[in-house]
């Protein structure tokens, strides 16, 4: 009987100390913003400064150097062909590594080397407007000079690290970057089962990212309408995502499994997509969202969108209240309520016999008042 194929192990690498001169920065960072995508160098220096709190990080490295225990993890740019496989190890490859004259583009660790970047740059500070900054001893200049980095060949090679780094470990990203980062991904011809599988994410939270991501932009190339605030508030599409009558409205598929998330919406359900964006993140100045806080998606508007009138009433006057008035939310949370407390009295009852004290007593006659009040209620 043939012995079942080995899973491959990673490869262990070895950091290279590189000089911050050969280091620059992704433009594919998930964590810019979408504007900041592509830019040059330059740009991108400026908006981690302008946009990050590199300031604090400047003062830490500073006084301590850089730790070496938290190395970069970067890719070659221009990496010859015959290298493209070649064993990490092999004195080739760490020829060309090693060369002064080889890029590197920083995958992992962009805010740490803008820091270290303007510690060293006097001229990059100057340019930058920055009058107060950390002063360097010229031991701390020399151990920043060139940096400890985990070399990869090419970018995909990454996707499990930083599925596991950034997605689901201890060291995530916003969800929106998170987002950015899967559907980066995703462009790459990596499918989400993958993915999924890669980063060990068995709670389907990557599909559920990406499909968010993907209404995004589905509302952006089909309506005039500004996603800006969706991207800060992307737990909002998140959480209405979760929910069934959410789900419905959108005639979303009830399985993962199932979900076409190159069209995420059907066409005869793209204009309540508009309204769900609307109620969500509002349309400029005239039109505010009705979603005040997290809580309204799963206490109000999931309720009205179970109930055609009050889904219809939404529409027509944005009143979030009134159109839950007429959903009988209440009514349902009233009866959920009660089904709860009549369950736990049950449970109560075989105790009782047990702890015949008086702080029971007083507990079960406060039961017995609310009881008869609600009794009073129902026949006055």
């Amino acid at each position: 009987m043939a012995k079942k194929a080995a899973k491959a192990i990673r490869l262990r690498r070895t950091p290279f100390y590189i000089s911050v001169k050969q280091l620059f920065f992704d433009p594919e960072n998930p964590r810019l913003p979408k504007e900041a995508q592509g830019k040059g160098n330059d740009v991108l220096q400026e908006i981690l400064f302008r946009r990050f709190n590199l300031e604090e990080l400047a003062y830490s490295m500073a006084e301590n150097g850089y730790f070496d225990e938290e190395p970069l993890v970067v890719i070659p740019q221009k990496l010859p062909k015959s290298l493209t496989h070649a064993d990490p190890m092999s004195a080739e490859y760490k020829k060309f590594i090693e060369k002064e004259t080889t890029i590197f583009t920083v995958v992992e660790g962009n805010r740490r080397v803008a820091a270290v970047k303007l510690l060293l740059g006097q001229d990059l500070r100057k340019k930058l407007g920055i009058k107060t900054w950390p002063k360097l001893s010229n031991a701390v200049a020399s151990n920043l000079s060139q940096l400890p980095a985990i070399v990869y060949s090419k970018r995909h090679e990454i996707v499990s690290y930083l599925g596991v780094r950034h997605l689901i470990g201890i060291l995530k990203w916003e969800s929106y970057e998170r987002a950015s980062h899967i559907a980066a991904m995703v462009q790459n011809d990596q499918n989400i089962s993958h993915i999924e599988k890669q980063i060990g994410d068995r709670r389907r939270s990557t599909s559920k990212l990406y499909f968010s991501y993907r209404l995004i932009e589905v509302a952006e190339s089909e309506f005039d309408l500004d996603t800006e605030r969706a991207k800060n508030y992307f737990s909002y599409l998140i959480l209405s995502t979760g929910q069934g009558s959410v789900r419905d409205f959108l005639g979303i598929s009830g399985s993962w499994n199932s979900v076409d998330f190159k069209k995420p919406v059907p066409k005869n359900k793209l204009e309540n997509l508009r309204y769900l964006f609307s109620w969500l993140y509002g349309e400029g100045q005239g039109k505010p969202p009705v979603i005040r806080e997290s809580r309204d998606i799963t206490n109000k508007l999931s309720p009205v969108l179970r109930n055609k009138e009050a889904t219809e009433y939404l529409k027509s006057t944005r009143d979030l209240d009134e159109a839950y008035e007429r959903s009988d939310g209440e009514k349902e949370l009233l009866l959920r309520n009660l089904r709860r407390a009549n369950k736990n009295i049950e449970r109560s009852l075989g105790l009782v016999p047990q702890y015949k004290t008086d702080e029971v007593k007083e507990e079960v006659r406060r039961c017995y008042e609310t009881i008869n009040a609600i009794l009073k209620l129902l026949e006055g």
